[in-house]
């Protein structure tokens, strides 16, 4: 005995079919764009960073380093605790270890370079004044002077020795380490070249200016600070209640980490905490 085929079958078929096509076609070019945009921000920022930092690494290695970070972290985090979900989450942090550190030791040595900045302006002037020229004055600097920016200065030097010219091997130098007062002073440079002057007495007023823009920062560092602890501190309340909770009575806590909702609020907790963090910091983070 044979059914009647429901003429409508096909067609609810076919458009099920259209529907998973047109899915998985925007699924891949969803992820398409995502890789281009991943290519741009990360590869393109990391192979500036890791250049700058004269580290011999890819971001392709970066990123193999991050997956293994977070292999081996679940891995102890799973065996020690017996807890899936936690291994998950601890080992995502250490997803982003490896460039948070890069990042961190790249924001400390231009930190060191800014700070090494007004030492150098005061030893370009004094060369200046001593009768050297622009170049050897660069030479000099490199010799004297400690890392990063003896290293800098070096490699700027090197380049000139190649062939470049001096305002393309300054903009490389700004392009490796960007910043407001290295742009005015090789700003200051090439006006100075073009029109004339007295450079040495450029380079005191730009060391001046540098000098009074650091002791202003410190001010306001140290004004904004009991901002920056008040926020550090109730940031860290909720952590601290929930640790004393789960020491006290754990059967209290054990929900919040044990059933979907318990995580789901703590998710909710961690993206509030986030975003508090983040506007107390920017409320006490005054730009000078």
């Amino acid at each position: 005995m044979s059914w009647p085929v429901d003429p409508l079958v096909p067609m609810v078929l076919t458009a099920a079919f259209l529907a998973v096509v047109m899915m998985t076609y925007g699924l891949f070019d969803v992820m398409t764009r995502g890789l281009k945009t991943y290519e741009e921000k990360y590869v393109t920022g990391a192979t500036r960073t890791l250049d700058a930092m004269y580290l011999t690494m890819t971001p392709t290695q970066v990123l193999y380093l991050s997956f293994l970070s977070t292999l081996i972290v679940f891995v102890l985090v799973g065996l020690s605790t017996m807890k899936v979900t936690l291994g998950l989450i601890v080992g995502g942090v250490a997803f982003l270890a490896p460039v948070v550190t890069i990042r961190f030791l790249k924001w400390r040595r231009d930190k060191r370079f800014g700070q090494q900045l007004v030492d150098a302006l005061t030893s370009l002037g004094n060369a200046l004044r001593a009768g050297h020229s622009l170049p050897a004055a660069f030479e000099m600097l490199a010799r004297e002077i400690d890392n990063p920016m003896g290293q800098e200065m070096r490699l700027v030097v090197q380049e000139m020795r190649l062939g470049v010219t001096m305002d393309d091997a300054l903009a490389h130098l700004l392009r490796r380490m960007p910043s407001e007062d290295l742009d005015i002073l090789i700003t200051s440079i090439a006006i100075s070249r073009e029109v004339g002057g007295n450079l040495a007495e450029v380079f005191d007023n730009i060391a001046h200016t540098i000098r009074e823009r650091h002791r202003i920062q410190g001010k306001v560092a140290a004004l904004t600070a009991q901002g920056k602890l008040q926020g550090a501190i109730i940031a860290m309340l909720p952590v601290l209640i929930g640790i004393f909770l789960n020491a006290w009575s754990p059967e209290l806590m054990q929900p919040m980490y044990t059933d979907w909702r318990g995580l789901l609020m703590c998710g909710a907790v961690v993206v509030m905490e986030a975003l508090g963090v983040y506007m107390i910091w920017k409320i006490v983070s005054i730009k000078v």
